[in-house]
């Protein structure tokens, strides 16, 4: 699993480091919450708001939906009223133009990791940032399976 949080720059630049780093914290305790409930699988924290996490495939789905269900009823205590309320937030980008990003969401690639499909380390994590775009492309917090096989 390749974890990541969606507009978390925006989130940085407008409520600040020491909150940004309160949201990392918040998002890896629920990572790893969902990942022993569910196996005894890994999870690190590659840097910045970027999580990987190796577990069994027959319940990754279930910690998918675990992750993002607990993130998203709970983000919103890292807010104020008038931001929770309008959906979004505003910030200046570097030509000083004032730009709304929603609210941090999560993203999650899961690429099953089956015997023999992959090469190296570097080719799963060319295929988990193929997957992550296409997790991303959906508004809000969602995962991305890929499970294509060895042919």
């Amino acid at each position: 699993m390749y974890i990541d949080l969606d507009n978390f720059k925006a989130y940085n630049d407008v409520y600040g480091f020491l909150k940004g780093d309160q949201i990392i914290e918040y998002t890896a305790n629920i990572i790893v919450n969902a990942v022993h409930d569910n196996s005894n699988g890994f999870v690190g924290h590659i840097g910045g708001d970027d999580f990987i996490a190796i577990v069994p495939n027959d319940n990754v789905e279930r910690m998918c939906q675990s992750i993002i269900y607990n993130f998203d009823n709970g983000v919103g205590k890292f807010y104020n009223e008038k931001d929770l309320i309008e959906g979004y937030i505003e910030v200046a980008n570097r030509k000083g133009i004032i730009e709304k990003f929603p609210l941090t969401s999560i993203s999650i690639a899961v690429v099953v990791a089956d015997i023999g499909r992959f090469a190296n380390i570097l080719e799963i994590g060319d295929v988990a940032t193929q997957v992550k775009h296409a997790a991303k492309s959906v508004m809000g917090s969602s995962y991305a399976i890929d499970r294509r096989r060895n042919k």
